[in-house]
């Protein structure tokens, strides 16, 4: 399946975001993206011993996003320790699709979609290097 493809059945899309993700294995991280959110990377630099050190991850794929027609919706992603806690606080539009995109992938660390006081639906995903991924519509 081309990325295209992908991007069409994942049934949700990214609104607005742009935080700052430390990770000592960019590699693997732009891979947990891919294969648990249905997201694209680019790892622009690397190092001596070729390990990532900067690269970003994206919503869209980076064809679409290289034409600037709606605003940044990725993640910077830098080498370095992971800090924790809450990295990005994300407006989506199919919160419920992106909540079954990634039940239907198999990652389990992920919350139930709730109704928010305020009048959201919000979930969360867990990721590997112990950031929280807020996504809320």
């Amino acid at each position: 399946m081309d990325k295209l493809e992908e991007f069409n059945k994942r049934g949700y899309f990214v609104k607005e975001t742009a935080p700052v993700y430390y990770t000592q294995d960019m590699d693997k991280t732009a891979k947990w993206f891919e294969d648990v959110l249905g997201w694209y990377y680019e790892i622009d630099e690397r190092n001596a011993d070729n390990k990532g050190v900067y690269g970003c991850v994206y919503d869209l794929p980076r064809e679409i996003e290289n034409l600037h027609i709606a605003p940044f919706t990725g993640i910077h992603m830098f080498f370095g320790e992971p800090k924790g806690g809450v990295v990005a606080f994300m407006k989506v539009q199919g919160v419920e699709a992106l909540h079954e995109y990634v039940v239907n992938k198999g990652y389990k660390d992920i919350s139930e979609v709730q109704k928010q006081p305020w009048g959201a639906k919000m979930c969360s995903v867990n990721t590997p290097d112990g950031y929280v991924l807020s996504f809320f519509e």
